[in-house]
């Protein structure tokens, strides 16, 4: 991955620097880092990271960072990371269940919008399907400190545990690709890619969903992405989504810009 200097990212409708996106992912770096050491204390966090301390990692390039982070993750495992966050995901679990409750099916919104010179709206669709179908754990965890867990069940459904937005507590959720039925994103017949799915809990409760949306324009990938959240989700929590878009979709695009050429 490389950091965003290439990609034009629109929150809001306005043009946000490079700078600015990267700013806030070297902050989550931060914040994931010291969670980590913060819930495994440290000889859990040496057998993780052997060769050097997290405040040796967090003065380092931000390439250095990501990488680090995500061998953490990785080492971690599925079974650590629940055990780790098993807490958290308690926690959101029931208020997710009672926002949904308060929202009355109504939704709200983060939207983002990507500019990538160069890189085309198939290419970047191709790419991103291999990553989910392959199943790349560590290509889906490096896109954004936030990502703990994303992979493939047998069921064609992906897996998701994330701090979404500015949550306090991390999240877990089931996305289905195969269905878009209750979003209230409207498809954009001038976007002719679209990557739809709804967000669900164990038992089938919905919770919300994506539709982001591709097409070529003017020799870029322009990219609009939006997750649908319920309505009653604080709007701080919304807007921190936003970055949250900019990053990991920033990221996966240098990556597959990079792969593909």
């Amino acid at each position: 991955m490389t950091d965003h200097t290439g990609i034009r990212t629109f929150i809001d409708d306005r043009a946000v620097a490079p700078e600015a996106v990267r700013a806030w992912e070297e902050r989550r770096l931060r914040a994931v880092f010291r969670r980590l050491a913060s819930g495994l204390g440290a000889r859990a966090t040496a057998e993780l990271l052997p060769d050097e301390s997290i405040a040796d990692v967090l003065r380092a390039p931000i390439q250095v960072q990501r990488d680090t982070l995500t061998a953490m993750k990785t080492r971690l495992g599925h079974a650590e990371t629940y055990a780790l966050l098993r807490r958290e995901l308690a926690v959101s679990e029931a208020t997710t269940r009672a926002t949904v409750a308060v929202s009355r099916g109504r939704t709200a919104t983060s939207v983002t919008r990507l500019e990538a010179p160069g890189v085309s709206a198939e290419g970047f669709m191709e790419w991103f399907d291999d990553l989910t179908a392959s199943n790349r754990e560590g290509a889906m965890l490096a896109a954004c400190p936030d990502h703990y867990l994303l992979r493939g069940l047998s069921d064609g459904r992906q897996e998701v545990v994330e701090t979404t937005g500015g949550t306090p507590t991390a999240s877990r959720f089931l996305v289905d690709y195969t269905r878009s039925d209750r979003l209230t994103t409207a498809a954009d017949p001038a976007y002719p890619i679209q990557i739809a799915g709804l967000a669900l809990l164990d038992d089938g409760t919905y919770i919300g969903g994506v539709r982001h949306q591709l097409r070529d324009r003017d020799g870029a990938l322009d990219a609009l992405l939006t997750v649908e959240f319920p309505a009653a989700v604080p709007a701080h929590f919304l807007r921190q989504h936003q970055w949250h878009l900019a990053v990991e979709f920033g990221n996966w695009i240098s990556a597959a810009a990079r792969e593909i050429g």
